[in-house]
């Protein structure tokens, strides 16, 4: 069992901070800044570390001295992680333990994926695609799911960041729209309460160049918590695996991005998501411009822009 200092110092590291910034009071928002990307590495690192952290606990805790109360309550001897195999809990290369130094932050959970090596002739087949992880799985869209995707798009909290950016849609034009465009789509669900969370559209696919666009929302309670990303891990794993893109953009008005500026490659160095894009004052929200940031994510095996300008 760590003494609460070699905790704080472990989670320095883990952070790429200086040990003398975090401390037991120190917040996770407000203090350390962590973004939705970190927030998640930081919570599968101290699983990992032997607690066993529910996502309702992870959605309270606010400071290091409260994460390491879930800590030093340990995991129950049966609370074996078997259950989300497959996932990025320990699978991903990005979940390893090593602290990494301290001068630039650990790698953030990784939204790109490898592609599957083809089967033998003769040997078993491929594993089905995985959608469900520690926290959130993904599920289909049902009819009965209408309700709750039209509440998120139009809901303050949530809805100027979403699909119609503050505009209100009648519910029968929502429902018309919603396929529109779409390739495929998911409700977030969480595992530990059965309840929708959040929303997964992949759209606007351009099949003979290779690429899609990526969009996800979640309910106001589960942002910022960093949970989101493990559903999106699983959706941007899910769409590489049956699809054979080259990337995956996400656009997004700058105002959205310090919820993923961890995971950005000018951030962290091999970091998931590359800038590849900036349309200048393109979006409006509260009295001023701001601009459009395209996003890319590469999967691991293919190509990736160090790669492609190498080749020219």
């Amino acid at each position: 069992m760590l003494r609460p200092d070699e905790f704080e110092q472990l989670v320095a590291h883990r952070l790429g901070f200086s040990g003398s910034l975090v401390t037991a009071d120190s917040r996770l928002h407000a203090d350390l800044g962590l973004d939705s990307f970190r927030l998640l590495d930081l919570c599968l690192f101290v699983t990992e570390l032997g607690a066993d952290i529910s996502e309702a606990n992870w959605l309270e805790v606010e400071t290091i001295g409260e994460l390491y109360g879930c800590y030093r309550a340990g995991r129950p001897a049966d609370s074996a992680l078997s259950g989300v195999g497959g996932t990025a809990v320990s699978g991903d290369p990005a979940r390893a333990t090593h602290v990494g130094a301290t001068t630039a932050p650990a790698a953030p959970v990784s939204v790109t994926t490898a592609a599957p090596a083809p089967a033998d002739r003769g040997g078993p087949a491929p594993p089905a695609p995985c959608l469900a992880g520690r926290f959130l799985r993904l599920m289909p869209v049902l009819p009965s799911s209408t309700p709750f995707l039209y509440e998120l798009a139009v809901t303050p909290e949530v809805g100027f960041r979403w699909r119609y950016r503050g505009s209100v849609p009648s519910y029968p034009q929502f429902e018309q729209e919603l396929w529109q465009g779409v390739l495929a789509q998911f409700v977030i669900e969480s595992i530990e309460s059965g309840r929708p969370v959040g929303h997964a559209i992949c759209y606007n696919p351009e099949f003979t160049l290779g690429f899609a666009y990526i969009g996800a929302a979640v309910s106001a309670d589960y942002t910022g918590s960093g949970l989101a990303v493990e559903a999106l891990d699983l959706f941007v794993r899910y769409i590489f695996d049956i699809w054979p893109f080259r990337k995956l953009y996400f656009e997004l008005p700058e105002f959205n991005y310090p919820q993923f500026s961890g995971a950005g490659r000018e951030n962290a160095a091999g970091g998931p998501l590359e800038l590849e894009g900036r349309l200048r004052r393109h979006d409006y929200y509260r009295g001023r411009y701001w601009d459009r940031l395209v996003l890319a994510a590469y999967p691991q095996s293919r190509d990736s822009p160090e790669k492609t300008d190498a080749g020219r």
